[in-house]
């Protein structure tokens, strides 16, 4: 047979070569989300919402406003804070924004023009009654969140 001396002999060959061993390769969590930190203005991929002829980010739409006496942080991967709960069955949504901070008053008021919904604010976040994701997101780009 085969010569043991060196350890196991190799497999003799074969049409199409072998299966390589399985190396552990992550399937959930950070690695598929690292896109999320690529930055708009960056490189030729753009997704269909991204204007290509957009201001970069983090920069307001008018820099000559003064910025406001609040601050909204982004979350680990880069997204505004922001989120929908259906309550209800689905009948009623609440919008949810979170990690603000600064003037909290001043955020509801402004928050309640934007939304023309009233704005109750709980320990830690604001509530804004309906499905307003979208316009806030769009508020806080604007303002260079």
């Amino acid at each position: 047979g085969a010569d043991w001396s060196q350890g196991r002999p190799p497999p003799p060959p074969r049409q199409g070569g072998y299966n390589l061993p399985r190396v552990n390769t992550p399937r959930g969590g950070a690695y598929p989300r690292l896109q999320h930190l690529r930055v708009p203005g960056e490189g030729g991929i753009h997704s269909p919402f991204d204007d290509p002829g957009a201001s970069p980010p983090l920069e307001p739409l008018e820099p000559g406003r003064p910025p406001p006496p609040w601050k909204v942080l982004r979350s680990h991967n880069g997204n505004l804070p922001i989120y929908v709960k259906l309550r209800k069955g689905g009948v009623e949504a609440v919008t949810h924004i979170r990690h603000f901070f600064g003037d909290v008053e001043h955020m509801r008021k402004e928050l309640a023009k934007v939304c023309e919904s009233p704005v109750r604010v709980r320990a830690g976040r604001f509530e804004v009654r309906g499905l307003h994701s979208w316009k806030i997101k769009e508020w806080l780009v604007s303002l260079g969140m």
